[in-house]
């Protein structure tokens, strides 16, 4: 099967196209296997010898991961990545609206004004960091200073520490009115430099998962396993859109699809050795494209 009626029609497309790619139907599989014997080594070293950071791991990561989107990915990987970099907290940032504190609004507006005064690059802890942050990608260089990848990851921690259900439910009313922001105000210059260089010889599932292999091999212990731990907070995005959507059936359906999995269930630990990151693409990628795009076109009210 290429089509599911549950997934976003551009995520169909995209996957019909990625499954007759040659580096799906050969390289894919060899990834795999590498992964498993990569884990089975790797993670009793790191239990050993790197369980902490040392300081090089977030600039080693994101610099393979620069070269990887510059030179290999092919252009619908890149710019799936990129999208998702940015879509993801503005969902987190949707859900945590009206549940603020003074401290985070004043966050936001700092990361507004950021954003607002020009695209140049900047290396701080607002730019690629935190719900509040500015997600304009601008060049590799930037990427990497700002350690992309890792300040991703730490996303789906800070929705979850953050989140309130009663302060959610008490404005849920209020939110069904509302809509994320457009993913487009940030700049996505990043993808002009794969336009220009790569290859296309990756895919996204081969992109995914050897960031995944990266992060494996060059992250410490701590690092490596929160990393596979992140798409807990996928369970709150999940709760959040049933709550959302309670009124519409036809919303409530697709969301019945997503997040069947034993290890994408928030608060059980997925395990270092039995994750498959060849499924990331489609239980996390996926599903915030679904989200994304479903709070920006579905009624929250009961289709007639």
């Amino acid at each position: 099967m290429n089509k599911y009626p549950y997934i976003p029609t551009a995520m169909n497309d995209l996957f019909r196209e990625e499954k007759l790619r040659i580096d799906y139907l050969f390289l894919r599989p060899i990834l795999l296997v590498v992964y498993f014997f990569i884990r089975i080594v790797i993670f009793p070293i790191k239990f050993l010898i790197h369980r902490r950071p040392l300081g090089f791991e977030g600039r080693s990561i994101d610099g393979l991961l620069a070269f990887g989107l510059k030179y290999l990915a092919s252009h619908q990987a890149a710019e799936l990545l990129i999208r998702h970099i940015q879509i993801e907290p503005l969902i987190y940032r949707f859900l945590l609206k009206n549940i603020k504190n003074n401290a985070e609004v004043q966050d936001a507006d700092s990361a507004k004004e950021m954003y607002s005064k020009d695209d140049k690059e900047t290396a701080n802890n607002q730019k690629l960091n935190g719900i509040e942050g500015d997600f304009s990608v601008l060049s590799f260089k930037e990427m990497i200073a700002n350690s992309m990848t890792i300040g991703h990851d730490e996303l789906s921690y800070e929705v979850a520490d953050r989140f309130e259900r009663e302060a959610f439910l008490e404005n849920l009313n209020e939110l069904r009115k509302e809509k994320p922001e457009d993913h487009n105000k940030y700049s996505k210059k990043i993808l002009e430099y794969n336009k220009k260089s790569s290859f296309q010889i990756l895919g996204c599932t081969n992109v995914v998962m050897l960031i995944v292999i990266v992060i494996t091999i060059l992250g410490d212990l701590k690092t490596t396993v929160k990393a596979l731990n992140s798409f807990g907070s996928d369970s709150v995005v999940l709760w959040a859109m049933k709550h959302i959507y309670c009124d519409n059936q036809e919303v409530l359906t697709d969301l019945d699809f997503y997040m069947q999995v034993y290890n994408n269930r928030s608060h059980y630990n997925s395990s270092v050795f039995f994750s498959d990151p060849s499924q990331y693409l489609y239980y996390h990628i996926v599903f915030h494209e679904f989200v994304y795009s479903t709070l920006l076109t579905k009624s929250p009210h009961a289709v007639s």
